[in-house]
């Protein structure tokens, strides 16, 4: 094992083992299933654009050098207005008609037995598909389905919880934009405090989650007008050693109480495995 079992922080294990956790998962954990990040992801809807629409040689250069420059937001904002009714049909193609299997990743999230939910910032279907060998009727929700979150929570029922969309109800919303988290900010206010229950209650263990991620960032900003961290408990982020510096890591921990667990990007990140699976003996060991 090239992680550290020392290096896994006895807090975390003891919230897990007392059933106060839950997992983020972010686009990282669907690499391994073939699935395109944002960079891919908006070139994908350029190319969609341009045969569909169409959309201009110019401005499609246009969209490239904001990708180029990191401008991600931005150029989603333009392509999902530029692809219109096209939209919803290119999310589903991507993400369900590709039929991605489940990763050796997500067979390791099955272990941890203790969770109260899975939240996720991905619009594809590994989670629920990897969690439902275990059980056909596991719960799956959106944004659209706050009563059935709060009603999850109240009888401590594990969920999946899709918070940008869900690519198989595309038509009923998905979120990839400022402009769609604004008009949910105004539209579903109970969703926004259900976030920040959900992160004021329970730790949460980020995995496959950049903090540098246009998604990640725009949920922590949604929450953070109500979520109080120097109240809540400590969250745990599963980070790139290569790629943070203690700075990042120190203004993650007082700006959201999120400690950062550093991985390896060796072995094409085989430690975050291994951590989560640590997690769930550890977890279960000390329960005994």
């Amino acid at each position: 094992m090239a992680f550290d079992p020392k290096d896994l922080p006895p807090a975390l294990v003891d919230e897990y083992r007392k059933n106060r956790c839950g997992l983020l998962v972010g686009a990282g954990a669907s690499v391994g299933a073939n699935l395109p990040q944002w960079a891919d992801l908006l070139r994908e809807m350029i190319a969609t654009a341009r045969a569909n629409v169409p959309i201009t040689d110019a401005k499609a250069a246009e969209y490239e050098a904001l990708i180029d420059a990191g401008k991600y937001l931005m150029a989603a904002s333009g392509l999902k207005a530029d692809l219109g009714s096209f939209f919803g049909d290119f999310i589903r193609r991507v993400f369900v008609e590709s039929k991605p299997a489940p990763t050796k990743l997500h067979d390791a999230f099955l272990k941890l037995n203790r969770l109260q939910f899975v939240l996720t910032t991905n619009y594809d279907t590994l989670l629920e598909r990897a969690w439902r060998t275990l059980d056909a009727d596991v719960t799956v929700c959106t944004f659209r389905d706050i009563g059935e979150v709060r009603r999850s929570l109240s009888r401590r029922e594990f969920f999946i919880l899709k918070a940008h969309g869900d690519a198989t109800r595309a038509g009923d919303g998905i979120i990839l934009t400022e402009q769609d988290y604004r008009q949910i900010l105004f539209k579903e206010p109970a969703y926004q405090n259900m976030l920040a229950t959900m992160f004021s209650m329970y730790t949460v263990v980020f995995v496959g989650a950049s903090m540098s991620d246009p998604e990640i960032n725009l949920m922590l900003n949604y929450i953070a007008g109500t979520f109080a961290p120097d109240a809540g408990p400590t969250h745990y982020a599963l980070l790139t050693k290569e790629k943070i510096t203690e700075v990042e890591k120190e203004r993650w921990f007082k700006d959201f109480k999120i400690r950062v667990i550093p991985v390896s990007s060796a072995s094409e990140y085989a430690e975050i495995g291994e951590i989560v699976e640590l997690l769930a003996t550890q977890g279960d060991a000390d329960a005994a």
